[in-house]
């Protein structure tokens, strides 16, 4: 084994030892900075992720750079240097000397760089395993013989420790899966786009019927912070059986872009509830009267009446409002919005 290989297994090692103790990715990969320079022996390092807008970056932490450095390695005009050399595109390290001809005249080089001393530098992007641009680290060497081929090499399988301590979606994956029995889950942002989290499955709810999602996280707010309900889905000897859907609120300092995470579970016990009792506290929820559930739902106030009445004896609660706070509470009931009127059931039964 040689020692750049060594030097790399030995880095791998202290990330992963420090990143559980706490105080973020910026802490724990501060304390790299040193055992790098075994495998490079770099005069300026830089870790940065990229911004929603993929216009700029976010320093999380450098080493032998000062603050105007550190501010133009996060600069608009070198992110777009980076998109030029095709650094944004690539899921391997970069040395200068392996980039096109042109990349060594962009003025980030000619203006910058090389007037402060730097002669070679190694790009690493940093991506996730679904394909995320996450960010990029980049190290400045003082001399045009390092980093070497093997260097380089190193630093590329390195990368992959490195972004999966910055990787947002790993914490998310870790807060989804305190969900009990927890069988899928999703990250969705603003614009309803979902993004499967590590280690959980993608369950087809989650994405082939449009309704589940939004239904689990538009309720949430700075005030409510997790919405819970169940949704009938079919089951294999043609029963119908129910899961739970929870939505949860990102934690602070999480993406803005991120509304929150949607997570499958067992449905529990469902207290002898059916499938339109479900449906009703489900409305009842919602602030309707008996007279426009029953409009909802084809039947009359009287039905609804008599359902209500079950709903209360088998929940224990004295009065409708009490069978509607415990249900909430629990997640005991299906959001009329999941419910095709005409059938009775999950536009994911009739799917």
């Amino acid at each position: 084994m040689t020692k750049v290989l060594a030097a790399a297994l030995e880095l791998a090692a202290e990330i992963n030892r420090v990143l559980p103790t706490g105080g973020g990715p910026a802490a724990a990969l501060a304390v790299m900075w040193d055992p790098m320079k075994r495998v490079v022996p770099f005069a300026a390092g830089w870790i940065g992720t990229l911004n929603e807008d993929h216009r700029r970056y976010t320093t999380v932490t450098s080493a032998g750079h000062d603050p105007d450095n550190r501010a133009f390695m996060a600069s608009e005009e070198l992110t777009e240097a980076r998109k030029e050399s095709g650094l944004l595109r690539r899921h391997w390290p970069l040395r200068l000397q392996d980039a096109p001809p042109h990349t060594a005249e962009l003025p980030c080089w000619s203006e910058h760089w090389w007037p402060a001393g730097y002669r070679e530098a190694l790009g690493v992007p940093l991506v996730t395993p679904d394909g995320r641009h996450l960010g990029v680290l980049a190290l400045h060497t003082d001399t045009a013989s390092h980093p070497t081929a093997e260097a380089r090499d190193a630093m590329g399988a390195i990368a992959h420790t490195v972004t999966a301590a910055l990787d947002p979606m790993n914490s998310l994956g870790g807060l989804a899966r305190l969900v009990h029995g927890a069988t899928a889950a999703v990250a969705v942002d603003r614009r309803g786009a979902v993004t499967p989290l590590p280690g959980m499955a993608v369950d087809p709810l989650l994405t082939r019927y449009p309704d589940v999602v939004p239904t689990a996280v538009d309720g949430l707010t700075e005030r409510v912070r997790h919405t819970a309900f169940l949704c009938p889905v079919p089951a294999d000897e043609g029963q119908d059986r129910y899961v739970r859907i929870t939505g949860l609120a990102c934690p602070p300092g999480s993406s803005d872009d991120l509304a929150g995470l949607v997570v499958i579970s067992p449905s529990g016990d469902l207290d002898a509830l059916t499938l339109r009792e479900l449906v009703v506290l489900g409305l009842v929820i919602e602030g309707h009267a008996n007279q426009g559930i029953a409009a909802r739902l084809s039947i009359t106030a009287r039905t609804v009446a008599a359902h209500l009445e079950h709903i209360r004896a088998k929940l224990r609660a004295p009065t409708r409002t009490a069978a509607a706070v415990l249900a909430m509470r629990r997640g005991l009931y299906i959001p009329y919005r999941l419910i095709d009127v005409r059938t009775g059931t999950s536009p994911a039964v009739i799917g």
